[in-house]
Parts: C-alpha cells; structure tokens; sequence
C-alpha cells in the first residue's frame, strides 16, 4: 500500500502520529486540569501539592488510553486473526478497515493467508493427482497383462482344441502386447512433457507439404474404416517453426482420436488456414454427441469416454491422447482448444508462424 507524506501527519491514517498527537493532547489537558484543582486546594496544606500531581498521573494515563484505545482494539483484533490462523484455520481473515499502518498488517496477514490456502490446495491437488495417476496406471496396466498372462497359461497347458485357436491366442496376446506398450511409450512421453525436461527442435517447416504428408498415410486407413477424408487448405505461405516429430505426434493423436469415435460412414475434415501471425490447423469429425460433463474433462489425462461410442476394432488407449497433444502445442508457444456442436467436433490448432521464444515453463504453468 503505498502512502503518501501528508499520510504520516493524519490521524486516521498514522499509528505514530496518533501515539504522538494522543501525548500532546493528554499532556494539555491534564496541565488544564492540573491548574484548576491546584487553584481550588492551594490554601490545603499537603493534600494541595501533592493531589495536583496525583490528579495530573491519573488524568494524563487516562485521557491517554482512551486516545489510542481504538488502535489496542485492532492490535487484539489482529492477535485473534493470527492465532486463529497459525492454529490452522487458512480461511480466516482479519476484518480490519482502516487505513493505517496496522491496516497495512492486517492486509498483509490476509494476503499471507490466502497464499498459503492456495499453496496447500495445490499441493493437495497434486497429491490426489499422484494417488490418480497411480491408481490408472496400475488398472490400464493389469488389465491386458491380465489378458496375456491368460492366454500364456492356456498355450502352455495346451488347452486349445486345433491350430486355428492356437494361433488365435498368441494374435490376441501379440494384441495385448502392443496395447500395453501403447501405453507404456504414452505414459513415458505425457511424464517427460509435463516435467520441464523436454527440449524441443525449432526449425522452419512448410505445414503445408507437412500436412499433406501426414494426410497421405492416415487416408488409407481412414477408409478402411468407412471414413472419408476431406481437405481444405487456404492459399499462400504456411511456414512455421516447429519440432516436427513432436509436431506430427499431436496431430497424429488427434485423427487416431477423431477416426476411433467418428460414426460409420461420416467425413473427417481437415483444415489448413493463415490468420495474422498464427497458422491454424482444424480437425473436425462427427461422433455420438456428449454430456457437457464429459467434454469439459475431455483434455483431462487418463479420462475416457464410454468405451461403446468408439469403434470396436480400434485399440483402445489410456486416455492420455488429448493431454499429451495439448501439451505438446504449447511447449509450441500455440494453443489447442475444442469446439463442439450436437456431436460435430473441431479441434483447433493455433501456432505462431514466427520464431516462439522458451515456452517450456508457460507450458508446465498450464497444465
């Protein structure tokens, strides 16, 4: 708070001006007093030397701690508030609306508070998420190690009737194998984003020969699951500066996650646009609408739909796709936000065309 110098001469506004005006105007009036009952007792022997001095002791303390009486009260007021909060209750908050110095401290004690709230909520928060992470990943990966372990035991009992069920076990447990590698290369690489050790590879790279790379192989696939691909993609320079295998790892999440839940047949449009100084990029798919609930966790790690909206002969994944991309464009300096309307879904990529400057800690701040 920051105080002007006439501040210092207002009694409202300064403690020490108070103390040293609360003196003066007791010292005054107790010599007033003083005077007067010295004038009545003068003809008393003894009792008119000395009552004088006694009533002029009394009357100075008196007037005294009546003048600063006010700034005791908000002294004990602030002593109540500290000890309520040093004896854990955070969410106490000293009521003080004065404009003096202990005005200062009792805002101070309130801004320390509130601090040390929000510090211990977020320390909560990352601890529940700890217990999360842990409890997911612990389920994700025992269930198809279940699966293989399953399967191991009845190859190795020979418990399978001819060679075609034979080869049926080991494709599913080959199946289980890959889906918890899936996993296990999606944990590592969401862990190695989120903990500020991630370097990333600026260069300048045309988006356009890029994308239509990317495009050219997810097509085929694309169609053998009754998905057709459309494309639009605006005229003119789209260079931008990006660490291109990091770069196509978010946008490769997000058609495996628009071609998993996409309604067979529909379209997939992919999107291509120059606006000032971003480069944008639009995935738009329809799928079985959503609860609201449901898409505002979408980004969340390890959350997942209902598994019957995606279709059945796609693996199914650890719910880290979105997160791991969101967080990958903004190690990018860019941003990737979802726009949604009765089951039509667009992801929107936005980039800086130019140069980003260190980004790594704007990102490790957001998630």
């Amino acid at each position: 708070m920051s105080r002007s110098f006439w501040d210092h001469f207002n009694w409202k506004k300064s403690v020490r001006f108070r103390m040293f005006g609360s003196i003066v105007l007791s010292f005054v009036v107790t010599v007033f007093a003083s005077s007067i009952w010295e004038y009545f007792l003068e003809g008393i022997p003894l009792i008119g030397r000395v009552f004088p001095f006694i009533i002029f002791l009394g009357s100075f303390f008196l007037l005294f701690f009546l003048f600063m009486h006010p700034v005791i009260t908000r002294l004990q007021v602030i002593n109540e508030g500290l000890m309520t909060i040093a004896n854990g209750n955070l969410s106490c908050r000293v009521q003080l609306s004065c404009k003096d110095e202990l005005g200062e401290i009792a805002s101070n004690i309130n801004d320390m508070a509130e601090r040390l709230q929000t510090m211990i909520h977020k320390e909560r928060m990352v601890e529940a998420a700890k217990m999360e992470l842990i409890t997911n990943v612990s389920h994700d990966l025992r269930t198809p190690l279940t699966s293989i372990i399953g399967y191991l035991n009845l190859l190795l009992d020979d418990d399978y009737q001819n060679l075609t069920e034979h080869k049926r076990y080991i494709r599913n447990a080959f199946y289980k194998t890959q889906q918890l590698k899936k996993l296990i290369d999606d944990l590592f690489e969401y862990t190695r984003l989120t903990s500020g050790t991630v370097q990333l590879g600026f260069q300048a790279v045309d988006l356009r020969s890029l994308f239509n790379q990317i495009i050219n192989e997810f097509e085929p696939l694309a169609q053998q699951n009754g998905i057709t691909v459309s494309v639009e993609m605006e005229q003119g320079e789209a260079t931008g500066w990006i660490d291109a295998e990091m770069f196509v790892r978010a946008v490769d999440n997000l058609l495996m996650n628009a071609l998993k839940f996409s309604v067979r047949p529909s379209e997939i449009t992919i999107k291509l646009y120059r606006k000032k100084e971003n480069i944008g990029f639009v995935i738009e798919n329809l799928a079985e609408p959503i609860a609201e609930h449901q898409l505002e966790r979408l980004f969340e790690r390890f959350y997942k739909v209902d598994a019957s909206r995606s279709e059945q002969n796609m693996p199914q994944g650890a719910g880290l796709g979105l997160s791991i991309a969101r967080s990958i464009i903004m190690h990018h300096g860019g941003s990737l936000n979802l726009a949604y309307d009765q089951g039509r879904f667009a992801f929107r990529i936005d980039i800086p065309a130019h140069h980003p400057i260190d980004t790594s800690n704007d990102a490790d701040d957001k998630e």
